[in-house]
């Protein structure tokens, strides 16, 4: 009897862990060539201190570096964390929030009918900032170096030891992990409450123009909110960051803004903006279809 109930209850939930993983891998291949560009040039706008337009940093990158080492510089690294992020992400995305629903008093999810994807937001944010910090720290380095250079060489380089090595990659931790927080709680709240604005019932499928409509809607609170996050965490780990290694998160946010202003928090919106629309374009009906089939929709 406790090996047939095994077989079920494994079968329930293997099956939409892979599923969810394949959709997940197949959203990079689909999205990662553009998105690349869009997070190299946002990146290199909130590291430096530049008047240079897009456009100018575009021609000024690829005439000092050319296209693989200067526009495409750190796409392996991208590869690497894309890859890993989608492949755990989907299945935490619809089946955390499944989890924090069954778990928590009825009440509570009737008072706040969004709790469950703040909890689930948190949960992915803390896991992913810890999994993936190493690697974010390295895609930073390459995206901001002038020169190309051994990046493992590079980050041991001064380094006394393992410990003071492991502590480098994760250089700027705090940081990701508020805007982690920051973003995946705002990001599932938004995404939640606009996809079912748009319904009748909870069962229903998007549109097309409705998931353009969400794909924008869920942007711009995403941009607001984040962004400002996303500088300090880039400040922590770009390659000429000895002005903020050893800030605390507060007085990293009040170096941004002496040295850049106001506009330093949000240096890059329009390439991160553009490139969240593509995200959101390629994830809404994605995560519609699976909520649909193996989440639990919750009708607002």
């Amino acid at each position: 009897m406790s090996e047939s109930i095994f077989k079920v209850r494994t079968k329930k939930y293997l099956k939409p862990i892979l599923e969810t993983q394949i959709i997940g891998i197949s959203r990079v291949i689909l999205g990662l060539p553009i998105d690349h560009v869009f997070d190299r040039f946002k990146t290199l706008l909130q590291a430096e201190s530049t008047q240079l337009s897009m456009k100018e940093l575009f021609k000024d990158t690829y005439r000092r570096n050319g296209v693989l080492k200067g526009v495409f510089a750190g796409f392996s690294s991208q590869i690497s964390i894309q890859l890993f992020k989608q492949y755990y992400r989907w299945p935490m995305m619809i089946l955390i929030p499944k989890y924090y629903k069954e778990l928590l008093p009825r009440t509570w999810i009737e008072y706040h009918p969004v709790l469950h994807k703040g909890l689930a937001g948190a949960t992915i944010a803390l896991f992913e900032s810890f999994v993936t910090c190493p690697l974010e720290r390295i895609k930073c380095q390459l995206m901001t170096q002038h020169q190309s250079k051994s990046i493992l060489k590079l980050l041991w380089r001064n380094e006394r030891s393992f410990i003071h090595f492991i502590r480098n990659i994760y250089t700027g931790m705090e940081a990701m992990v508020l805007k982690q927080v920051v973003s995946w709680t705002n990001y599932l709240y938004w995404d939640h409450k606009i996809r079912y604005s748009f319904k009748d019932n909870p069962s229903q499928a998007l549109t097309f123009q409705q998931i353009v409509m969400c794909s924008l809607l869920t942007a711009i609170p995403n941009i607001l909110l984040v962004q400002p996050f996303d500088a300090v965490k880039t400040a922590y780990q770009m390659e000429q960051n000895g002005n903020y290694k050893q800030l605390t998160i507060p007085q990293a946010f009040v170096k941004v803004y002496k040295d850049k202003g106001v506009i330093g928090y949000y240096a890059g919106w329009q390439l991160r903006l553009s490139q969240f629309i593509v995200q959101a374009a390629l994830s809404t009906p994605v995560m519609d279809y699976l909520e649909r089939l193996h989440g639990l929709p919750n009708e607002l």
